[in-house]
């Protein structure tokens, strides 16, 4: 039985030899490279988490100091059903980061993500709360006006003195007569409910993205 030259069975070994060192090396780059372009991935998404709770720390954080500025004090307390006789406005897009940014949300930690987006879901809540509260003082003010005209009318018709005191009166009792029908205590209570259930949420958010990034150290926490 003719088993062939040596040499062939050289170069068959060679070949194999070369095969599997060649493949080797080629699926070890391969890994390699999977492994850099998975590690760009994690970067790059560590970053869009950075930029995204960096951003949204400063829109929560801006737009609830600013609400507590214009009424944080007239909600502090309960009022007894007492109407809220105050506008505040509201811009039409009052939280453009968020709404423009909830694909970066899943990169967030979970139970900071969870925070998060119930702040935002109680926070438009809010927000609607407070447009409605802000309409129905427009109508009480605009009912006050026109009972404080009808009388001025009245009066000089008849020739009736109509002093300031008066003037101030009947205005403010216009204005409470119609806040009372328009159920403005309940509003009130609505948006004092909400800010009370918004402000642990708020403090719970800013310190834990503030721990994230800018952890106290040793001599920083005996201190606090």
């Amino acid at each position: 039985m003719n088993l062939g030259s040596p040499d062939a069975y050289i170069s068959l070994v060679s070949g194999l030899i070369g095969a599997f060192v060649g493949g080797f090396f080629t699926l070890k780059g391969a890994t390699n490279a999977h492994k850099l372009a998975l590690k760009k991935e994690e970067t790059a998404d560590r970053e869009r988490m950075i930029t995204t709770l960096m951003l949204l720390r400063t829109e929560i954080a801006g737009a609830w100091e600013l609400f507590m500025e214009e009424c944080g004090d007239e909600l502090s307390e309960p009022a007894g059903g007492a109407p809220f006789l105050n506008i505040l406005p509201i811009g039409k897009n009052p939280f453009p980061i968020f709404d423009s940014g909830p694909p970066a949300l899943n990169l967030l930690p979970r139970e900071l993500a969870k925070d998060v987006v119930h702040f935002y879901m109680r926070a438009k809540g809010l927000i609607a709360t407070i447009e409605m509260n802000n309409h129905d003082y427009e109508q009480a003010l605009q009912y006050a006006r026109v009972l404080l005209i009808n009388h001025a009318e009245r009066a000089q018709k008849d020739g009736e003195e109509f002093p300031d005191e008066k003037h101030d009166q009947l205005f403010n009792g216009g204005v409470e007569y119609m806040a009372g029908q328009l159920g403005m205590g309940d509003t009130a209570e609505a948006i004092r409910s909400l800010a009370q259930e918004l402000t642990p949420i708020v403090e719970r958010i800013t310190t834990k993205v503030d721990e994230l990034f800018f952890p106290l150290n040793d001599s920083q926490k005996r201190t606090n």
